[in-house]
């Protein structure tokens, strides 16, 4: 009887099989596209541009290959041991598979015995499938008869005629080295032979995979695979924000530029803008409290109204307008109900807006309520991976290592700095930007650019040269 359930690694060898083909076909997809683009793009621009080229292979090597290895990786146990538990249930239900009725031999009549028991389509007579079929055999004659479990005799698997559609009738010639079987249709004269050599021919030798031991280990994950895994992702997401933000400053130039053109004032500032205004509109003793600082920073102002004869109402709007008219253009706004008065002695609390993101808020409050009205910019949407528009220093702490980062000037002409040299970083591209699995070596489908990638990153213009000097100085040490 045929015993489904195998040891562990035999299921094992099957998962991690699937794993190396879906892998080394996503890792030929990929391959075949850099290696077109690569005769795409202008030489002097892929060696200019190497690391960003590198990366972005990186990227979507991640994408097609470590990917599906992750998660070939989180589902190998799961998958392995229901494999195991459904064999082990087919097994199980062979054993205690009985037929309703001992059949008996035609032939002489005495009951038959089972000697073989296995799964079957029915239809077709395909193997391993949901019914199991019985094979007897007379102890007496030696004659066979097969029987499904429902008991009905099986009638074995009729060959149709191609020409008539009716049965053919089949016989075996075996021999050492070959089987032999003739077909003959029972209707018309129309009849062929089937010929299966025993002996394999040179060419039909399966060839083994030389490489997928090695596949298998580039391939099928560890836990510390994974973790060199969940580290690029993390470092990914830190790149793709960096161009997300340039993205933003693109799409939104004309509020960036108005954040450009805010006074942002510091609190003796302030004072020295809101007396004069206030006495202009007839307050007097100005005064400011002690700053809270919290998220933002409020802070309290007192006066008195100069007018004897202004009401209240008055008073506290006229008090708001002057405030609001003379802050218009900074970083400080009156809060919101926020004026009190009381027998001409007026306060109110102020609040700065600090930082680009309040400040991006301001100006588009202003912009919708019809304060501001920016100059409209042209979204360019060739202008958002434009290097001189993104944060060269957080690109900068991304893709390299940092530890290793090394101040230079470029370029340099028989030892002298040129008057239009740039300083800038140099460094190694972080090792969690780099490929987790690694490249077979001498595999020339993968693009050349990447195979003698030095992993060395250079971005100039990025420090000032009154930094650079002293950046050199507390350079630390390799």
């Amino acid at each position: 009887m045929i015993t489904y359930l195998k040891n562990r690694e035999v299921y094992e060898d099957r998962y991690d099989h699937a794993t190396v083909e879906q892998c080394l076909s996503g890792e030929s997809l990929v391959n075949a596209a850099f290696s077109q683009m690569e005769e795409t793009v202008p030489a002097l621009e892929l060696k200019e541009y190497r690391a960003a080229w590198y990366i972005e292979y990186s990227k979507y090597y991640m994408y097609f290959v470590e990917f599906i290895a992750a998660g070939r990786y989180h589902e190998r146990n799961k998958v392995v041991t229901e494999w195991m538990e459904r064999d082990e249930q087919k097994d199980q239900r062979l054993v205690g598979a009985r037929l309703p009725k001992t059949p008996f031999c035609l032939t002489c009549g005495q009951d038959m015995e089972v000697i073989n028991k296995l799964y079957m389509h029915r239809d077709d007579g395909k193997y391993d499938d949901d019914e199991i079929i019985f094979i007897l055999n007379c102890a007496a004659c030696g004659n066979r008869r097969t029987y499904w479990e429902d008991g009905s005799e099986w009638d074995g698997i009729k060959i149709l005629c191609e020409k008539c559609q009716a049965e053919m009738i089949v016989t075996h010639n075996e021999t050492e080295h070959s089987l032999v079987s003739t077909y003959a249709c029972t209707k018309c004269n129309h009849s062929y032979e089937e010929t299966i050599n025993f002996k394999k021919r040179p060419e039909d030798k399966e060839m083994p995979d030389s490489y997928y031991t090695l596949d298998r280990k580039r391939f099928c994950f560890d836990d510390e695979t994974m973790h060199r895994l969940d580290a690029k992702l993390e470092r990914m997401a830190r790149l793709a924000k960096v161009y997300a933000d340039a993205t933003i400053k693109a799409e939104s130039a004309d509020v960036y530029g108005a954040i450009k053109d805010i006074r942002q004032l510091k609190i003796i500032q302030l004072i020295e803008l809101l007396r004069p205004a206030f006495e202009h509109a007839h307050y007097t003793e100005f005064k400011l409290g002690e700053p809270q600082l919290g998220e933002s920073i409020t802070v309290e102002f007192s006066c008195l109204d100069a007018n004897a004869d202004r009401q209240e109402y008055q008073s506290k709007k006229n008090l708001r307008k002057a405030a609001e008219t003379t802050l218009d253009e900074t970083n400080w706004r009156l809060m919101n109900d926020s004026v009190s008065y009381r027998l001409g002695y007026l306060t109110g609390k102020l609040r700065a807006y600090e930082g680009e993101e309040a400040l991006k808020k301001l100006v588009e409050r202003r912009i919708k309520d019809g304060t501001l009205k920016p100059e409209p910019t042209k979204f360019d949407t060739s202008t958002l991976y434009d290097i001189n528009k993104l944060d060269k220093v957080e690109l900068i702490k991304t893709i390299a290592e940092n530890e290793r980062l090394q101040y230079k000037t470029t370029p340099i002409e028989n030892g002298t700095k040129r008057p239009d040299s740039l300083d800038g970083l140099v460094g190694k591209l972080h090792p969690d930007l780099r490929l987790v699995v690694p490249i077979r070596d001498n595999d020339n489908s993968v693009p050349e650019f990447v195979r003698n990638f030095d992993y060395t990153v250079e971005h100039y213009g990025i420090v000032k040269r009154t930094q650079s000097k002293k950046a050199q100085q507390t350079k630390p040490k390799k």
